[in-house]
């Protein structure tokens, strides 16, 4: 049996992987480790067709770790570099001393996205990877050149728990069970005390108050089912950003990036191509 971090992981990490198999072909996916401010960071890189491609930096969210993006990145691969890190105490990356807020988490990414040497990379995160974008193209906005923010958290009148768990109920159901396996891997690996503590850290971090400040271009994507990002927090982020658009996939819920990757990877494709004036001749 395999012990990870305190955590008998050995039946969740074959059960993950197994799971994952099923969606992705992970031969086609490096893992590296870089050190960004005293940490190693993980991530995982799928290389792109063409050396002009644009870089897609995918990002997680909530306890959760890069693997279940990866059909996401899977879907994109074939005109994009993508790489998918884990942030600091997550998935395989260091676990720092304390519990990084949520501005802590934007400035080792776009620490790492410099470390990097990523130039005109456009940003895609799924649920709190949203705030912790939002927080990075605020106060570093040179990292980035747009970001797709794919079931952003949280509306201002449901920042309780009380709130947050009937939201996280309602959602439950939609998730598949392979989804399921992957995360319940990801929360084992992290812990349960850094999983609650960055919960109520993202309550703390008001987004809507940085949006007017970002002047990329953003699309703001949710499932029609969605119940974590409802369609009314949604079109409010995208209204709020000098350069935001909304998109809504039909029939799907919060966790897009791995029930419906095909369809999140055409609208980021058509959004890079038009919003970012990258048409094919």
């Amino acid at each position: 049996m395999k012990v990870l971090r305190g955590f008998a992981t050995g039946n969740t990490a074959a059960a993950a992987e197994e799971a994952l198999s099923k969606h992705v072909d992970l031969t086609r996916f490096e893992d590296a480790q870089i050190d960004v401010d005293g940490l190693s960071l993980h991530f995982k890189l799928a290389r792109a067709p063409a050396k002009s491609a644009m870089p897609i930096v995918l990002v997680h969210g909530l306890g959760l770790s890069c693997r279940y993006m990866l059909p996401t990145a899977q879907a994109l691969m074939d005109e994009h570099a993508v790489l998918a890190p884990d942030l600091p105490g997550f998935g395989d990356s260091t676990r720092p001393d304390h519990v990084f807020t949520i501005d802590e988490l934007a400035d080792s990414l776009a620490a790492w996205i410099e470390t990097m040497h990523l130039k005109s990379a456009v940003l895609l995160g799924n649920s709190l990877a949203c705030q912790v974008i939002a927080a990075a193209l605020d106060r570093h906005p040179t990292i980035a050149t747009a970001a797709v923010l794919q079931g952003p958290t949280t509306p201002p009148n449901e920042r309780s728990v009380v709130w947050q768990l009937i939201r996280w109920r309602q959602n439950l159901g939609y998730d598949p069970p392979d989804m399921k396996a992957i995360s319940r891997d990801d929360y084992l690996k992290c812990g349960r005390g850094r999983v609650w503590k960055t919960f109520f850290y993202g309550f703390r971090d008001a987004m809507e108050d940085r949006l007017a400040r970002i002047r990329h271009p953003i699309l703001v994507v949710r499932g029609e089912l969605d119940p974590i990002c409802r369609r009314a927090w949604a079109c409010d982020v995208a209204r709020r950003l000098p350069k935001g658009k909304f998109a809504e996939i039909p029939g799907v819920a919060h966790t897009l990036v791995f029930t419906a990757p095909a369809q999140l990877a055409q609208i980021t494709k058509k959004f890079v191509k038009q919003d970012l004036f990258m048409r094919v001749a």
